[in-house]
């Protein structure tokens, strides 16, 4: 198979790849071990259903031809096909054990291109159901309050 082939081959790859996820996070890896990689694709396939797969920068560019990307260094992306934003936190994690470069390059979130510092930020938020029973604890305080409140009302009338 011809070299260029190959890389048409590739660049097909990328576009289904793309295609088939509801969202993609570009993650810098540079200087890190392929044992520690190996490591995250496996934690991020098992747990979260996620892919990571690792593409040269040129050959993404040109399957992504709609976006403006500016690639750098050396880049995993990672294919979130069940839930986008799940991958985030062990991405966090792990880039806090490899804090000496900024990991999170950016990524595609309903077709959109968000920046580096935005993934950052959603990365840095509680999980889905973290929030979910923080907010059913405070409505449920609320009421609560609302409760006592007509309580005493109705003990002062009577």
């Amino acid at each position: 198979m011809p070299a260029n082939s190959k890389k048409q081959a590739v660049v097909q790859d990328i576009k289904n790849n793309f295609h088939n996820s509801k969202a993609v996070i570009f993650y810098n890896f540079h200087q890190v071990e392929n044992r520690e990689i190996s490591q995250l694709r496996k934690r991020l396939k098992k747990e979260m259903g996620s892919e990571l797969k690792v593409y040269k920068n040129s050959l993404v560019e040109k399957a992504l031809t709609d976006y403006s990307l500016q690639l750098k260094q050396a880049n995993a992306f990672i294919f979130c096909q069940e839930d986008e934003y799940k991958p985030l936190s062990i991405l966090a994690q792990f880039s806090k054990q490899n804090s000496e470069i900024k990991r999170f390059q950016g990524g595609i979130y309903e077709q959109k291109l968000i920046s580096s510092e935005i993934i950052e930020k959603w990365a840095n938020l509680p999980s889905k159901e973290v929030l979910i029973s923080t907010l059913c604890y405070y409505l449920n305080y609320q009421t609560q309050r609302l409760i006592n409140v007509l309580e005493k009302l109705k003990d002062s009338k009577i």
